[in-house]
């Protein structure tokens, strides 16, 4: 006969504590899309290392099935979970509760390649080609780029596409859909020279592989889903950095068909793919789906209207915390009825206890000033007075801003204020916290040595005891690489500039002002003369030098409110708004000399062609049909023999 309290309410709590815990392992199974090889190696390293088994899950990887695509496959029960590219949006839009629960590869592979003794390096020179590509829903990113770069797809002859790594060597092939981590290697082996045409430098920046599964899972399952993600993840660390032992099970446990050197070839360009060193594993932004998905409307009327919302797994976070806190408040009451007898046994004992309770709670003095101590270091955190001037920091704080607590106690809060931030934006700020309403937003702050550094703020007021404001508490999180990720999804990778997608985006709201007030904008395109003929005899590395040198001498030389971009191979665009021609002109002959007069390495001299248009104010001007003029004034110019400038 049990008869201590204390021996009972353990009884108790184990029992309650074991059924909650003490279930077999989730049995789940995984779709690829594609035949084992390091384009899914996180995978089968969480298998081999244990973390599907430390998350208490069994783990069956499914080979491909042909017949039918992953999301198929996980929609009709099949597998609960799946790898799919950016089609995965397509799907949604069609209907299918697919949910994204991690976007593996940032950048898509798909490219289209082609043999340099073809000539064919742009979209532009497609026409009249053999093009083998695969169906439009895995595709859409070489669609996507065509008809950005308005090549009529009348004009190109569609091969059948036979899943052919070498299908290019035929003779009806002159250009096939490809990964770029994958079918390049066994050109480059062969000793054949190929290019690569890549949607990003067109602006189509698409997901590649992204983990899901189905919205029946995620809304009876979200445990599951979300352990299941977290082993995903750490095997995908874990891959890249051990390549070489990832690389020996793929191919001596795992049946890869690949070489050796060929799988290493793979985790190198899947590892520029994911960018595991700049994004955290995983992550995605529902904006860019949400761009995806005008990209596939575009390409088909029927789709539009349809609803995308769902496809982001945290859209149905709240019913994931609902099962999770179901599971807690058992536990939570199961501890609170354990403590409840047990304080009862004790208050009986307390005279006896009073030595052993004293130093407990001397330790949870301790165990509390630990974790200050650790929010101190990791929270960014200060406080002001009603006057704005700080008077307590943390030590995260400290460290993200550069400055010492001396530096900075006493001083006006301004001192880390940005000069890009407008003043108007820390004006609305003080004026909603003086009135007793917390804020938030994204600041752009200046550290001490000069540095920006950007936060995502929530700032709460502070009040006496009668309920008067007497200053603000600040919590920031550091968002300055999300920032990052954003100008790097805006810029040409190759010379920094704006991309075509940004140069859209400013040239409509330009057009916009341009209808609504008659004010001018002008355009300038530039074309850097004989190109080809460098990259021809000198090498595509020293072409691209050519390129970035050229982008420097335009950026370094127009007004501060100009826009210069890369519009496409050596094509350069340049915005001028209220400008008219004759300001676009002298513009435009200021850059064609400064060109000239540059000296590039092993080149000598480098010239281009300009073309220049201005807004009609009195017709109905488009975007297109400035475009249009500009593009026929270059042509002229280099009709006429180059290194001029010529407006329409």
């Amino acid at each position: 006969m049990l008869k201590s309290p204390v021996v009972l309410s353990c009884i108790v709590l184990l029992c309650l504590c074991n059924h909650t815990f003490a279930n077999e392992k989730d049995r789940v199974k995984l779709q690829l899309k594609w035949n084992t090889q390091f384009q899914f190696a996180g995978y089968y390293a969480a298998l081999e290392k244990g973390f599907y088994a430390e998350q208490n899950i069994d783990l069956t990887i499914l080979q491909p099935n042909f017949i039918k695509s992953t999301a198929d496959s996980v929609l009709d029960g099949e597998a609960e979970f799946g790898v799919a590219d950016s089609s995965l949006v397509l799907s949604r839009l069609n209907n299918k509760k697919v949910v994204v629960l991690a976007a593996i590869f940032q950048h898509s592979p798909a490219m289209l390649l082609t043999k340099k003794a073809d000539n064919i390096f742009g979209p532009f020179e497609l026409a009249g080609k053999n093009v083998a590509r695969r169906p439009v829903e895995s595709d859409a990113a070489v669609t996507a780029m065509l008809e950005v770069e308005h090549v009529n797809l009348s004009n190109i002859n569609e091969v059948y596409y036979t899943r052919d790594d070498l299908g290019l060597l035929s003779d009806n092939v002159d250009a096939m859909t490809v990964y770029s981590t994958d079918q390049p290697f066994l050109y480059h082996e062969l000793g054949i020279a190929t290019h690569l045409i890549n949607p990003l430098n067109y602006g189509i920046d698409f997901y590649g592989d992204m983990l899901f599964t189905s919205e029946t899972l995620l809304r009876e399952n979200p445990d599951v889903a979300m352990r299941f993600k977290a082993a995903s993840i750490k095997g995908w660390r874990y891959a890249f950095d051990h390549t070489e032992e990832v690389i020996d099970w793929l191919k001596n446990k795992y049946g890869a068909a690949k070489s050796i050197e060929h799988l290493r070839f793979e985790a190198k360009a899947t590892k520029e793919m994911v960018l595991p060193d700049l994004v955290e594993i995983g992550s995605f932004n529902p904006d860019r789906f949400e761009r995806i998905a005008n990209i596939y409307i575009g390409q088909n009327s029927e789709l539009e209207g349809r609803e995308l919302t769902g496809i982001d797994y945290r859209f149905h976070t709240n019913s994931v915390i609902s099962a999770l806190w179901v599971k807690w408040i058992i536990i939570i009451a199961a501890v609170l009825a354990a403590l409840l007898v047990l304080f009862i046994f004790l208050s009986k004992r307390l005279r006896t206890l009073v030595n052993e309770r004293t130093k407990a709670l001397q330790r949870t003095k301790l165990d509390l000033q630990h974790y200050v101590d650790i929010v101190n270091k990791n929270i960014i955190i200060s406080t002001v007075n009603i006057d704005n001037y700080i008077i307590d920091v943390s030590q995260a704080f400290l460290d993200i801003s550069k400055y010492s607590r001396d530096e900075l106690i006493g001083q006006h809060h301004s001192i880390i204020r940005h000069p890009d931030m407008a003043a108007t934006i820390y004006e609305k700020m003080w004026e909603t916290i003086h009135s007793g309403i917390s804020w938030k937003g994204e600041l752009k702050c200046l550290a001490k040595d000069g540095s920006a550094f950007w936060v995502d703020v929530v700032m709460e007021p502070d009040h006496d005891e009668h309920g008067n404001v007497i200053g603000c508490t600040s919590i920031r999180h550091d968002i300055s690489d999300k920032k990052r990720i954003e100008k790097l999804s805006e810029t040409d990778h190759l010379t920094g500039l704006f991309n075509r997608a940004k140069i859209d985006t400013f040239f409509n709201l330009e057009m916009q002002k341009f209808h609504r007030y008659k004010q001018h904008v002008s355009v300038v395109m530039c074309d850097v003369d004989n190109f080809k003929t460098v990259n021809d005899m000198y090498g595509h590395q020293l072409g691209d030098n050519v390129l970035i040198e050229v982008a420097r001498v335009l950026s370094s030389n127009i007004r501060e409110v100009d826009i210069v971009g890369r519009w496409g191979g050596e094509e350069f665009m340049i915005i001028c708004p209220s400008q008219d021609i004759e300001g676009a002109m002298a513009l435009a002959e200021k850059l064609r000399m400064c060109i000239a007069a540059s000296e590039f390495p092993e080149l000598g001299k480098v010239t281009a062609s300009f073309g220049v248009t201005t807004s009609k104010i009195d017709e109905d001007e488009t975007r297109e049909s400035i475009v249009k003029r500009a593009d026929e004034a270059l042509y002229i110019a280099k009709q006429l023999g180059r290194d001029r400038v010529i407006h329409c």
